[in-house]
This record gives structure tokens, C-alpha cells and sequence, in this order.
């Protein structure tokens, strides 16, 4: 099976985002046994940190390319809220700007600081912008939902609303 320092750094690689508290739980380890692999793991350079809302969250060495325009993404409400709109799959600017009840200059401002990050792809159809999610849906909802599972909670209810709003409509 290998050693409690490869188990771990095997975990944190197939869980990027994981936080601390949840990496004890779900090895089954101590917290001292993790505190010393993982400060082991972050000197050799093989894991990194982040503190975020008082948690501390593992993503493996690639994180600052990979992962880093994510977590900065996610801490804009708007962006959020864009980035868990394409993770249902391409839309345009006006369906975004519709559906999230905001301007379409706020929706190009927020696309364009994305687009910056490599988070989305910005396509022309004639007259037309499509946007396309361009990360990894599973992380991101990993990350939300560990970022502040309060949010996850208001976003889900958000969307709940939304939802018979929209079936409301329809009928």
C-alpha cells in the first residue's frame, strides 16, 4: 500500500482542494500523524497550503498554475455565480445575463476577468458570444462547497428559487 506520507500525498492528488479537517477524517489518521506528513510533504515541495476562511485547503504541487484562478474566481459572488452556470454547459451572455438577473456589462466585465484566468472561453457565433466553462466542474464544486459550506447552502437554495420561478413561468 506504501507509506502514511504517499497515502497521503495520493489522497491530496485525487482530492485536490481537500481541507485539512476532512483529509483527517476520511484517511482515519491522527491529526498530529497528518500534521507531520503534510509539513514533510509542503518542505519538499510536493503539496501546498492554502488558509482560507479559517480552514486550510491541500492541492498538490501544480496548484498555483492549475487551481489558483479558481479559488480567486470563487471569492467573487458573480464569477461564482457564472462559473456554476457554465458548469451546466455553454450559454450565451444574454442567457447569463437573464438567468442571473444581471446587466449584460456586469456579465462581460465579470466573463472578461475570467477569461483572463483561463477559467472560460469566450466564442463569436455571428453577432452572438458564447462563453464555455474551461476548468474542472468537479473541483470547482468540491472547492465551493468546502470553501463555505454556508454559501453552498444560500446557492443551493438560490437555485431552488430559481427553479419554480422558472417552472412558474412556464405553466
Amino acid at each position: 500500500m506504501g507509506s502514511t506520507r504517499e497515502q497521503i500525498l495520493q489522497y491530496i492528488s485525487i482530492n485536490p482542494g481537500i481541507t485539512f479537517r476532512r483529509l483527517v477524517d476520511e484517511l482515519g489518521m491522527g491529526i498530529g500523524n497528518v500534521q507531520y506528513h503534510l509539513h514533510v510533504l509542503e518542505k519538499r515541495g510536493l503539496i501546498v497550503s492554502k488558509k482560507m476562511g479559517g480552514k486550510r485547503y491541500l492541492f498538490p504541487k501544480n496548484f498555483e498554475g492549475k487551481y489558483e484562478p479558481l479559488l480567486r474566481a470563487i471569492s467573487t459572488e458573480t464569477q461564482r455565480k457564472i462559473l456554476l452556470l457554465l458548469s451546466e454547459g455553454e450559454k450565451n451572455q444574454s442567457e447569463i445575463s437573464s438567468t442571473l438577473k444581471l446587466s449584460p456589462a456586469t456579465i462581460n466585465y465579470h466573463t472578461k476577468q475570467m477569461e483572463k484566468l483561463g477559467l472560460i472561453k469566450r466564442n463569436r457565433r455571428g453577432r452572438e458570444v458564447i462563453y464555455q466553462p474551461n476548468f474542472d466542474i468537479e473541483t470547482l464544486v468540491r472547492v465551493i462547497s468546502e470553501y463555505r459550506p454556508k454559501l453552498w447552502d444560500k446557492l443551493a437554495d438560490k437555485l431552488i428559487d430559481m427553479m419554480v420561478e422558472i417552472k412558474g413561468e412556464g405553466e
